[in-house]
């Protein structure tokens, strides 16, 4: 975005036939692709072989395109006239990827969300899976990382296809009651080491390793 810059007068540049943009203002918002008009004076100096110095002083108005680079305007030849209106061309549909195998949709995406690699989120009425790869899904919950609608967003999901409706929530799972053996075992301990065999208990359960 540019607010202000130098118009550099190139003389060799051809007039412009479209007429003139609407003129240039110091202050306001350019972006590049802009089109503005500007009046740019430009004052010349001859001397005589009598030693007289003459000053002349000419106006001519120039279209400009805001550019990217060192040179923020690229000078379009004079103009005359007004320009007609420009035209804003109407965003393309993003094309809709195939239906994925499985029914419904998953949870929505949520930014700041912790994810694990193969974790499925919904976005868009699009299903996206969490990379597997070593440490990039540390990178799934995060908004620079948006599924689908970020630079780089490939890096964290993978699209899998299209979706509607909503997943179909597992059966709850039947526990069966267990003998009497005196108590419920220990309770789990994340930092333990376990063997097969063992039995632990967490949240009223009773597992075994």
């Amino acid at each position: 975005m540019f607010k202000s810059a130098a118009f550099v007068s190139l003389s060799v540049i051809p007039a412009h036939g479209a007429g003139c943009y609407p003129a240039w203002s110091s202050g306001s918002d350019y972006f590049i692709g802009s089109f503005v008009s500007a009046t740019i004076t430009e004052t010349s100096t001859s001397t005589a072989t009598d030693g007289t110095v003459t000053e002349t002083t000419t106006s001519q108005t120039k279209n400009f395109k805001c550019t990217s680079g060192t040179a923020a305007w690229s000078d379009l030849g004079v103009c005359s006239g007004t320009a007609a209106a420009l035209t804003t061309p109407a965003p393309t549909t993003k094309p809709t990827p195939s239906r994925w195998t499985n029914t419904g949709c998953p949870e929505a995406w949520t930014s700041g969300g912790l994810y694990e690699g193969g974790d499925l989120v919904e976005l868009d009425g699009n299903v996206y899976s969490c990379s597997t790869a070593t440490g990039a899904n540390l990178w799934c919950g995060e908004a620079a990382y948006k599924p689908g609608d970020s630079l780089d967003w490939e890096m964290a999901w993978t699209l899998l296809g299209s979706c509607d409706g909503t997943i179909r929530p597992t059966t709850a799972p039947a526990y069966t009651s267990l003998t009497n053996h005196n108590g419920c075992p220990v309770e789990f301990d994340a930092s333990a080491t376990y063997e097969a065999g063992d039995k632990v208990e967490l949240y009223g359960l009773v597992y075994e390793c």
